[in-house]
């Protein structure tokens, strides 16, 4: 925006030197008041609210990267049933069972929350 407004006063200038002035001119008032709302524009926004984009974005590429992994592990569960469950004790099995249900309720969960 700042680069804009330099940009606009240097053609206000040049026509205010050549004395050819479009329809489109701008005053130099109006031209200092996009100055002045542009510094303004790049102050007014806090750390604190670019802490909580920074924070809220790495949360949703945190659950994007979850949700990924465990679909890919359900899968690999339900393909490769032979390889999980040999040699496994039922001790064994029974987890992995219990962590396949509880990694559905948390998809289904997410998608309920209207996450993708």
């Amino acid at each position: 925006m700042i680069l804009n407004v330099i940009t606009l006063k240097k053609i206000y200038l040049y026509e205010l030197n050549n004395n050819q002035f479009s329809k489109n001119a701008i005053s130099h008032k109006e031209l200092n008041d996009f100055l002045i709302k542009a510094q303004k524009d790049i102050t007014s926004r806090n750390s604190s609210e670019y802490k909580r984009i920074k924070e809220e974005q790495d949360f949703n590429d945190l659950i994007k990267n979850w949700t990924e992994t465990s679909q890919k592990i359900l899968l690999m569960m339900n393909k490769k049933e032979e390889l999980l469950t040999k040699n496994k004790n039922s001790k064994s099995l029974i987890a992995f069972g219990a962590m396949g249900a509880h990694i559905n309720m948390a998809l289904q969960a997410l998608k309920a929350t209207g996450s993708s």
